[in-house]
Parts: C-alpha cells; sequence; structure tokens
C-alpha cells in the first residue's frame, strides 16, 4: 500500500431493508482502510428505514449478525448529515466537520423521492459524491453484505498501481449455505456472446485455495464493485433504462471498450444473503429483457444472430414449456413481456 490512501466513497442502496443495512454499516465500521466516506442512497423505502438507519447511528438499535461477533456497544456516536435527492441535485455542500471527522464517525443519508431501480438509485449516489466528494475510487456494494476488515486494502491493492484496471471485485462467499461461510456465491463472471448466458465462476464451490491469483474477468457481479472514478467520467454511469439486473455487465463492457480491465481480487472476501426475491416474476421480466438489451448493444453482427436464433428457437419455448407446466401464470406474463419488450426496442444504446 503507498502512503497515501486514495479516497472512497461506499455507496449503498437501500429500499425497505434497514436490518441488513445497519449489518452493513457495523461491518464497514470495523474497515482498516482508512481513507473512505459511506453514503447510504434510501430508493424511496415506504418502511421505517431512514429513521432505524439514524437510530443506528445514535447506537439506539441493536445489530443482528451471524458474522459480526461480539458486537461493538461501547462505539462513538455517528454523525449523520441528510439530504434529499433534489438537495443533491443543487450540489449542498456538506461542511468542514463532515471533513474533520474520521470516516466510521460520519454517514451521509441521500433520500430518493421514489424506487429508481438500482442504476439509476447507484447514480444519484456517484454524481453527488463526484461532484463534492472528490473521491478516486466509487465502491458500490449492496446493502445485503458484509465485509472482512481488509476487503478495501486489498481491492486498492489490486487496482491502484495499473492504470489500465477500471474495476476490481472480491470474492463473494454466499452469507449462510447449510450452516457453512466458506460455500462461494461468485468469483468472477465470465460471458458467452454466442448465447448470451454468463457464468458465475466458483459458484456453489467450497473454497478451498483453488481462486488464489487477481485475474482478469469479463465483468464482475454488483454486489460489490469498486471502479475508478476517471472510467465513469469517460464511459458514463450505470444505465438507468436497465432499471435493474445487467447494468454492471454493461458498464464493465463499456469500461472495456475504453481500454479499461476488469479483475477478481481473491484475497478481498465479503459475504452476501443472496436476495430471497431471486426467482421472482419481477426479477423474470428485467432479466429477460435486459439480457436482450445487453446483446443488441454489445454482440457483433454473427453473434447478435447466433444469441436470436438460440433464444427464440429454443430457450423462449424451453423456459415457456417449464413455466405452463409449473402453472405460473405470473411468471408466464413476465416473461414473455421481457422477451417483447427486449426485441422490439430498436434504439441501441
Amino acid at each position: 500500500m503507498k502512503d497515501s490512501y486514495p479516497r472512497v466513497s461506499i455507496i449503498l442502496l437501500n429500499w425497505n431493508g434497514w436490518k441488513d443495512t445497519i449489518e452493513c454499516l457495523e461491518s464497514l465500521n470495523r474497515i482498516s482502510y482508512p481513507n473512505y466516506d459511506v453514503m447510504i442512497v434510501d430508493n424511496g423505502s415506504k418502511d421505517e428505514s431512514v429513521d432505524a438507519i439514524k437510530k443506528y447511528a445514535r447506537a439506539q438499535i441493536k445489530v443482528e449478525s451471524k458474522l459480526l461477533e461480539p458486537l461493538r456497544v461501547d462505539r462513538h456516536n455517528i454523525d449523520v448529515w441528510e439530504l434529499t435527492k433534489a438537495e443533491s441535485e443543487l450540489g449542498d455542500k456538506l461542511g468542514e466537520n463532515f471533513e474533520r471527522l474520521p470516516p466510521n464517525r460520519k454517514m451521509l443519508i441521500l433520500k430518493n423521492d421514489k424506487n429508481y431501480g438500482f442504476a439509476e438509485g447507484c447514480n444519484i449516489g456517484i454524481r453527488y459524491a463526484s461532484k463534492i466528494l472528490a473521491p478516486d475510487y466509487i465502491l458500490l456494494l449492496n446493502n445485503d453484505t458484509v465485509v472482512k476488515s481488509d476487503f478495501l486494502e486489498e481491492l486498492i491493492n489490486a487496482i491502484d498501481n495499473d492504470e489500465g484496471i477500471g474495476f476490481a471485485g472480491p470474492m463473494i462467499y454466499y452469507y449462510e449455505m447449510d450452516g457453512r461461510r466458506d460455500i462461494i456465491s461468485v468469483a468472477g463472471i465470465e460471458l458467452n456472446m454466442t448465447k448470451g448466458t454468463y457464468h458465475r465462476l466458483g459458484a456453489l464451490e467450497v473454497d478451498e485455495g483453488q481462486f488464489k491469483v487477481v485475474r482478469t474477468v469479463d465483468y464482475l457481479e454488483g454486489s460489490c464493485i469498486l471502479i475508478r472514478r476517471e472510467v465513469l467520467e469517460k464511459v458514463g454511469m450505470l444505465n438507468p433504462r436497465y432499471f435493474a439486473y445487467w447494468e454492471e455487465a454493461d458498464l464493465c463492457i463499456r469500461g472495456l471498450r475504453a481500454g479499461y480491465r476488469s479483475v477478481f481480487v481473491p484475497s478481498s472476501k465479503i459475504w452476501h444473503k443472496v436476495s430471497s426475491s431471486a426467482d421472482s416474476s419481477v426479477k423474470l421480466y428485467y432479466m429477460t429483457r435486459n439480457r436482450l438489451w445487453f446483446m443488441r448493444t454489445h454482440a457483433t453482427k454473427g453473434q447478435l444472430l447466433h444469441f436470436m436464433i438460440y433464444f427464440f428457437a429454443f430457450q423462449f419455448w424451453k423456459t415457456l414449456a417449464w413455466f405452463t407446466m409449473q402453472k405460473d401464470a405470473k411468471k408466464i406474463v413476465s416473461f414473455l413481456r421481457g422477451a417483447a419488450d427486449g426485441a422490439i426496442w430498436s434504439e441501441r444504446f
């Protein structure tokens, strides 16, 4: 690590999930990296999320965690700066007190007026952080994660001395699977551009040291991705049209075309509570639609022809038959809507 520590703005997107968020914040409160800011972007939550997060900052609420033991009960209060989306767009400053406090004694809550989705929700935080905090790096971190104390140092060590690296991501474990904490969720992702599919490296494997070296991958899962700020300035932020899913793949591929690689860093470790709604009809819609959008944007003509034949001549009917057998009308409708919206939209973006 260099003598000077690059500044990192950590952005957590919260939507009706304050219990997960405060556990994530508690893990961030213990990290060893000395130069970071934490911003919670509340994406129009309808529950008591904002009040609960502020109570956590005042040490008035108990954090329940299976990973963080023993929990700290003697910590100092965390000062909170609170902004609306409108105030953030005006570029309201945070003041000298914000800069004077150490990272684990301050946080910023940016309140959106509605749910803008993952992509634009994160973008709102990125825009404010880039303008006001001027970080060297942006870290997008899911609120339902718990981080190891040195995770950020390891990511910075891997990326900071190589200007050709634009994105870095950690080893991501399942928060808990069959009572274990060493089951890999993802160790980087590879794309198949003829089928429009992706392969989550290491998924469901027990970590036995098979991933030891930093290596280039096609893209990184958006649950934790460190991004060089200059990349965002050159290629743009997350595409808000995606709303959710495939937006991180789109960003990493745009970065690659501008000369920035994505690397997986096995020494950086986090644990992720994979969403309980992973098979929901809403996710099915966005995954189907956005997959088609991604391929139409990034595939070559030959790859796109192969994909369209594969998808509409084979996978489309197979998927439809499966949901029909399951008598799941909601998913049938979501899948058909996703395929139609993904296929008929003609604009490339």
